[in-house]
């Protein structure tokens, strides 16, 4: 029997505020501001009814409330308690700054009361009817040109307006070190729903003095108003550069901070403004703002402008520029290959890219095709019948090497860059803080990783620390065996572990080194390879090589493999075709399934039958099908043959004309029978895209038209299928000649 949820006081909303503003006034003391102070020495001043109020305000969405929705037992009457909160500056009456969340905030019947006002004042019918919508009342209204704050003063009920908005926030962001809206965090924890305060007791500060918070506190709000601003310009393209243009001002006074993180996050508004220009072809724009921002990705972005622009010798300059002092992996990868291809003597015609090529010099490897979609797995098991070991690591398995190994510094240290019970990944990870900080320490266990207890120290922190929650990586049932061979079998360069330079890195640079790692761990003979996996049709990313080329650098064998799907000539399909109420597999239903099983091009068996979708299906899509209420109703449902469909499917691929759809109808019936269903999937619109291109239309009547292929009954589903049969035998005599071709 499962334990009953604990329940929260009516004053758990006040609660949670003063703990959070005595954490605020105890820890960031010198990084108040004049108005968070006086916020908090005026919120102090007030009555109990008061606080309690306004908290509840606080907590609720929007700025303006009526007092008819601000009764609560505890407190008592509004209207008092609201004249308290006015005298202390708390909240006003309305404005015409609040009179859009007005607006907002208005039930329908007021609305119509003040239209019954407004048009006692003028005597002019704004022509609007009780029976109407909201939002017709509301355009009516708004059409009126009419000072409207006098009208809402003779409402029955009283509307106030919350003040002094900028410096709670404030507050609020001084403690969480983001923007958050309001407590539901303490709310979740005092319902047992989030933990908190796994790591330690004792918190330090985040910011040490008051021009650093208030940067931060810009910078945060500014990643909101641009958000924001990407909005607004998807409605008014034509006006970007009136829109984006201001923001250099507003640039140019963010200063510049000796604070890693603030530089970085400096730096990101730089680039995310960049970026907006740069789509509405402001280009000049974008530079100016690409050169406030510091690194990559913003100096790629900021070269490839200066070649588009004609601006060549800059281009070049630059680029050899970023040769000399990179900062980091990506944006050297960027600079060598970009110049290369573009300013190398000698070149001649367009060269690829050093990631084309590296994934075109990759080697092949055959995989069955029964693991098209699932390219690792397929991997996997091709590794795993050649007697490997084989683990699908990708970034968890080097996170979870490195928070294992520094848990202490990360977690429990006083000085750990925790700075509330709520945090669960320290904040000067992405900065470089980390290293910074402990290096001496981190130097130090980065040399225990060549000692033979090494093993021992991780296994007893995975014991130790095991299931508790952390934003740096997940915990699953075979971590230890993939992370103790890593220890055991890593090469040794020059009395060093190879993990450590990895390991290293990733504490200097954890933004850079912490994603782009191979998928699979293979393990055989006590030796470890990393390979990263590419399906047909995949590309690989620059921060993938800047992994795999720092595996390789420290010792490791890393690799690109390509998959080739292998076509078994005696692979069993079931071609399949459904008829549904509707185009939506969560919502709507199957009218009818149709599916044959084909071998060597040979059918070996049928199935089909009506399916009653329990739901009535619409007139247009029964003169489409001419399947009809009538036909289902005593057809079985989806949940009385899904058995016997589940052994018809069994072994096969799945192959239908526009896989997609059907396949997204199949899975969801079987879900609600609560039942598994998971089948690689061949596409014969994809493939016929493919091997046949060229054609006006791949829908299944027209490609059976251009081909000769009968199909009478179109839109029932064996009709369908038996069709689609055809168009595999097709694809599968191109398949079987580019394979050979290939060989």
């Amino acid at each position: 029997m499962s334990a009953a949820k604990p329940e929260l006081d009516s004053g758990y909303y006040l609660q949670h505020f003063n703990e959070l503003l005595q954490f605020v006034a105890g820890h960031y003391a010198q990084c108040l501001t004049a108005d968070a102070q006086q916020f908090l020495t005026d919120f102090a001043a007030l009555n109990a009814p008061a606080q309690q109020l306004l908290v509840r305000m606080l907590n609720r969405k929007g700025t303006v409330f009526a007092d008819t929705e601000l009764s609560y037992s505890e407190i008592g009457p509004a209207g008092p308690v609201l004249d308290a909160l006015h005298t202390a500056g708390f909240v006003s009456a309305l404005s015409e700054q609040q009179l859009e969340d007005f607006w907002l905030r208005l039930t329908k019947d007021t609305l119509w009361q003040l239209l019954q006002l407004a048009e006692t004042q003028t005597g002019v019918s704004c022509g609007a009817k009780k029976s109407q919508t909201k939002p017709e009342l509301l355009r009516s209204a708004l059409k009126l040109p009419l000072n409207w704050l006098p009208l809402i003063d003779k409402l029955p009920q009283r509307y106030v307006a919350l003040q002094r908005q900028d410096a709670l926030n404030y507050l609020y962001f001084l403690y969480f070190g983001r923007i958050e809206p309001n407590l539901s965090l303490f709310t979740l924890r005092d319902l047992g729903i989030r933990q908190s305060g796994q790591f330690k007791q004792q918190f330090t500060p985040r910011f040490t003095n008051l021009a650093q918070a208030r940067l931060a506190y810009a910078l945060a709000c500014a990643k909101q108003q641009l958000a924001e601003l990407a909005k607004q310009l998807k409605r008014q393209p034509d006006e970007a550069a009136l829109l984006i243009t201001p923001w250099l001002s507003t640039v140019t006074l963010w200063p510049q901070s000796d604070d890693n993180a603030l530089a970085l996050k400096r730096s990101e508004r730089c680039y995310q403004l960049g970026k907006l220009a740069e789509q509405y072809q402001l280009n000049e724009l974008a530079i100016t703002f690409y050169q406030h921002s510091n690194g990559f990705p913003a100096s790629e972005r900021l070269a490839r402008l200066y070649y588009s622009q004609g601006q060549l010798t800059q281009c070049q300059q630059y680029l050899q520029q970023l040769l000399a002092d990179p900062s980091c992996d990506e944006e050297w990868l960027f600079a060598e290959d970009f110049y290369r291809r573009k300013f190398a003597e000698h070149s001649s015609g367009r060269q690829r890219s050093q990631l084309t090529q590296l994934l075109q010099d990759a080697p092949l490897v055959g995989v069955d095709e029964l693991y098209l979609g699932k390219a690792e797995q397929g991997l996997m098991a091709h590794y795993a019948a050649q007697g490997c070991t084989v683990f699908h690591g990708e970034n968890n398995l080097w996170l979870a090497l490195f928070g294992l190994w520094f848990w202490h510094e990360l977690f429990e240290h006083h000085d750990s860059a925790l700075h509330n019970p709520f945090e669960r990944r320290p904040r000067n990870l992405a900065s470089g803080g980390f290293y910074q900080q402990f290096q001496a320490v981190i130097e130090q266990k980065l040399a225990q990783l060549a000692q033979p207890t090494a093993s021992t120290a991780l296994l007893s922190a995975l014991t130790a620390h095991y299931g508790k929650n952390n934003s740096l990586f997940y915990w699953h049932s075979d971590l230890a065996q993939q992370l103790l061979p890593l220890l055991q079998y890593a090469p040794k360069v020059n009395g060093e572990n190879s993990l450590a330079p990895l390991l290293r890195a990733m504490a200097q640079d954890f933004a850079r080194h912490s994603s782009g790692y191979p998928d699979l761990l293979l393990i055989k003979d006590q030796q470890l390879q990393f390979i990263e996996v590419k399906a047909p049709g995949d590309k690989i990313q620059r921060h993938q090589l800047a992994r795999l080329l720092a595996l390789q650098n420290a010792g490791f064998n890393a690799r690109i493999e390509k998959l080739q799907w292998i076509v078994d000539p005696n692979r069993l399909y079931v071609v399949l075709d459904v008829e549904t109420t509707g185009g939506k597999a969560g919502t709507d239903r199957i009218t009818e399934i149709g599916a044959v099983k084909v071998q060597a091009g040979k059918v070996l068996d049928t199935f089909n039958t009506l399916i009653n979708p329990q739901r009535h299906i619409p007139t247009f899509i029964s003169r489409l099908t001419g399947i009809s209420n009538n036909m289902v109703s005593d057809a079985p449902t989806f949940a009385d043959v899904a058995n016997q469909l589940s052994a018809f499917l069994q072994g096969a691929v799945f192959v239908a004309h526009n896989a997609k759809f059907d396949y997204s109808f199949i899975r969801a019936e079987f879900a609600r029978c609560e039942l598994p269903f998971d089948m690689p999937q061949l596409c014969t619109v994809v493939n016929m895209r493919r091997y046949y291109p060229g054609l006006q239309s791949y829908s299944l009547g027209k490609l059976c038209a251009e081909f000769g292929i009968k199909l009478t009954n179109h839109h029932r589903a064996l009709a369908d299928a038996t069709a689609t049969v055809e168009l595999l035998k097709m694809i599968n005599a191109k398949r079987g000649s580019s394979e050979s071709d290939e060989k």
